[in-house]
């Protein structure tokens, strides 16, 4: 397989350009499922050295999007169905134990939040139906929705456990796995998950929480391995 044409780099910040470039191109799938990503050749094609190559490919090991085989090489990470539902369970876990934190907020400290959450389910709202499927996962407004939602746990390292969790999200861009009707069944329960915050209905807000998840679950789990169990 030819390996994705890659831009040449300028000299500064080289580990955070060559880290973005090729967590991008890893996530969007320019660079399949088990590919093997060699060292000298990228750092061929992007203009650098080694050293920012080999930095950027440990810091995609721990995103969890390549992994290194000694002796062997490194390879992009393929996330299979039972990859998807762990998860899935962690989200879950997740976003529950923000449930119980919301409960002891005030509906004043929860307000900025809210009205955040509400743009973004206004902006994805009017992309997937003014635009496309492709558009509205290329804006990420799923990403943007539960990151604002698990901030109010107000713990930044669990965030940052979520946002590499969400790495999965990749999937998104083979749009035959996650389609119109899907979005807009997760649109619906992000709504219901903005009114149950409004309402300070916190056994509500649990119980969107877990349909929304479970749901997702099930249905990512059934469309990857309808198409092969691996992306």
């Amino acid at each position: 397989m030819t390996m994705a044409q890659l831009p040449k780099l300028d000299n500064s910040n080289l580990v955070d350009k060559t880290y973005s470039i090729l967590k991008d191109m890893i996530i969007k799938r320019k660079f399949p499922p088990n590919h093997k990503l060699s060292i000298p050749d990228v750092s061929s094609q992007l203009g650098v050295s080694r050293t920012p190559v080999r930095e950027a490919l440990n810091l995609l090991e721990k995103d969890g999007l390549v992994k290194t085989v000694s002796k062997v090489g490194t390879f992009v990470t393929a996330i299979t169905a039972d990859d998807v539902l762990e998860i899935m369970d962690t989200r879950l876990m997740i976003e529950l134990w923000v449930v119980d934190k919301v409960a002891q907020k005030t509906a004043s400290s929860l307000a900025p939040v809210i009205s955040s959450l509400e743009k973004i389910h206004e902006l994805s709202t009017f992309v997937v139906e003014s635009s496309s499927i492709e558009a509205y996962h290329e804006g990420d407004y799923n990403l943007m929705f539960h990151m604002d939602f698990v901030q109010l746990g107000d713990n930044k390292k669990m965030a940052e456990v979520y946002r590499n969790m969400m790495n999965y999200r990749f999937l998104a861009m083979k749009t035959h796995l996650i389609n119109k009707e899907m979005v807009m069944r997760s649109l619906g329960h992000h709504r219901q998950m903005i009114d149950a915050l409004k309402s300070g209905s916190h056994a509500d807000l649990k119980r969107v929480v877990s349909e929304h998840l479970e749901e997702a679950k099930i249905r990512l789990y059934q469309n990857i391995n309808v198409n092969g169990g691996v992306i």
